[in-house]
């Protein structure tokens, strides 16, 4: 499952930069391989609407749709987060030990071996790092809002669209706000089952993406507003889903979740470990020159001498 959702993810990622490099205009390959069946849509499903705001009706729908479909991978992704920060939760007082050890360490050697032993924490007991992001779901939406944007930007009978009298090629302002309400109730109930500690930290970071999504939409068009509310909703409905399943969530944790090293094994290993290297490896101390001692002297000359006194035995 990990290897098949990784590929997907590569050719995903792949697609997008094929995309974005081909050139942004009508004559780049966006336009072309995107938006121009995007457009051919949206147009079949405002005639089958009818009526002064059919365009608009038809990016909701488009957008449901795509949602819907993508939304198990969405829940999936909020399931993965949610259980990675349960874990984080597990590790912290691990962690804490680490983060001392990196402080305290008086060389840069021990530093790095503190900050490896830090990454090794999370790899050996199975935590990512990433906190659960799937990169799957955004390389999946990048060329969906960017087909949509070019789409009523300059596809014929869509660019002259409106919505109950808003245009949907222009920046509306009443349409961001309504962006950033949905998905600041978004981060709320993200925010419900985060620990306190943690709520300093990631909260701002919740909080900030409202803000960036409503600006987007403030200064790209009134299509993508559309796209983002009906996003946003469903946002909101996968974070609902989670919010009911945390308590099954937590308990699965807590039974499953088991600490396979801890940060006592951890910094115990040798730096050579930690950096992956032969404890035997010859030191740069080794090769510098230094003062020759009596015990030196004496195993030098210990073979030498020992040969005068037998020929003195034999005389």
């Amino acid at each position: 499952m990990k290897s098949a959702k990784r590929t997907f993810t590569i050719l995903f990622v792949l697609l997008d930069i094929y995309l974005m490099t081909g050139g942004y205009g009508v004559h780049g390959r966006m336009y072309r391989f995107v938006s121009t069946p995007i457009a051919h849509i949206l147009t079949e499903i405002a005639k089958w609407v009818g009526g002064v705001n059919a365009i608009g009706w038809a990016i909701i729908i488009l957008t449901a749709i795509i949602r819907l479909i993508l939304l198990p991978i969405f829940v999936n992704q909020q399931i993965n987060t949610t259980k990675s920060s349960l874990k984080m939760q597990k590790l912290r007082p691990e962690l804490e030990k680490v983060q001392a050890a990196v402080k305290g360490a008086k060389t840069a050697e021990e530093q790095q071996a503190a900050s490896m032993a830090s990454m090794s924490l999370y790899r050996e007991n199975g935590v990512s790092m990433t906190g659960g992001i799937s990169w799957l779901t955004m390389a999946i939406q990048l060329p969906i809002f960017s087909g949509l944007y070019l789409a009523i930007q300059h596809a014929d009978g869509l660019k002259t669209a409106t919505f109950f009298g808003l245009p949907l090629s222009k920046p509306e302002i009443l349409l961001s706000l309504v962006v950033f309400v949905i998905y600041a109730a978004q981060a709320y109930l993200s925010l419900i089952h985060m620990p306190a500690e943690q709520k300093k930290t990631a909260g701002q970071m919740l909080w900030i993406s409202p803000v960036m999504i409503a600006g987007i939409t403030l200064i790209s068009s009134g299509a993508l507003g559309l796209y983002f509310i009906v996003g946003g909703i469903t946002v909101v409905l996968q974070a609902f889903i989670v919010h009911l399943m945390y308590a099954k969530l937590e308990d699965d944790v807590d039974k499953n979740f088991v600490l396979k090293k801890g940060a006592d094994d951890l910094l115990s290993q040798p730096a050579s470990a930690a950096f992956g290297t032969n404890q035997n490896r010859v030191r740069p101390e080794d090769l510098r020159p230094r003062d020759v001692t009596d015990d030196d002297k004496s195993q030098q000359s210990g073979p030498r001498n020992a040969g005068k006194q037998q020929r003195r035995n034999e005389k």
